[in-house]
């Protein structure tokens, strides 16, 4: 009897693993694509290469409405299924930000665990310093702790009204969408 609970749990095991890297991932993100373009988000010149648990994208231009939004210089996308992340690096933010926030940003990385499912993980670095926060699904709040970088308490105080200072020099945020 055990020994066909193990084989049932082994031949389970082989099936998800053998659909993680079978899905066609590049497919998805055309999918994704296309239903960014619904709301005026296109994504171009990017070149896409696929792993087998991933999906890695290269030199993506992101405009918003016709306008230049974002070039974002490497992304991977990580599709487990019990734990998925996506990955940002080398982003330059649109020269329209500027007057707002530092427009580089080294790195973002978006988490979701099947065993946190209403909570989405967010953690980023770059000229304004570094940022984690978390979206809460179900009740649809956003929060954000930033510590800020000397170039944003120098040249973007404005942007930092916006946030609460805790005791500790850490900038906090809420928001209910």
């Amino acid at each position: 009897m055990v020994k066909k609970l193990l084989k049932f749990f082994a031949y389970i095991l082989f099936f998800v693993v053998a659909l993680m890297a079978f899905v066609p991932k590049s497919s998805l993100y055309y999918l994704l694509e296309q239903n960014l373009k619904k709301y005026n988000v296109v994504i171009s010149d990017e070149e896409l290469t696929e792993s087998l648990l991933s999906l890695s994208i290269v030199n993506a231009n992101i405009s918003t409405k016709g306008i230049d939004s974002a070039i974002i210089g490497q992304s991977d996308v990580t599709l487990l299924f019990i734990y998925d992340k996506l990955s940002f690096k080398d982003i330059k933010l649109s020269s329209i930000v500027e007057t707002y926030l530092p427009s580089k940003i080294a790195s973002v990385e978006i988490d979701y665990s099947v065993f946190h499912p209403l909570t989405v993980e967010v953690n980023a670095e770059g000229d304004f310093g570094e940022a984690r926060g978390s979206l809460h699904l179900l009740d649809k709040n956003v929060s954000l702790v930033l510590k800020p970088s000397k170039k944003m308490f120098n040249r973007y105080r404005k942007s930092l009204r916006f946030f609460k200072k805790n005791k500790n020099g850490e900038y906090t945020y809420a928001k209910s969408l």
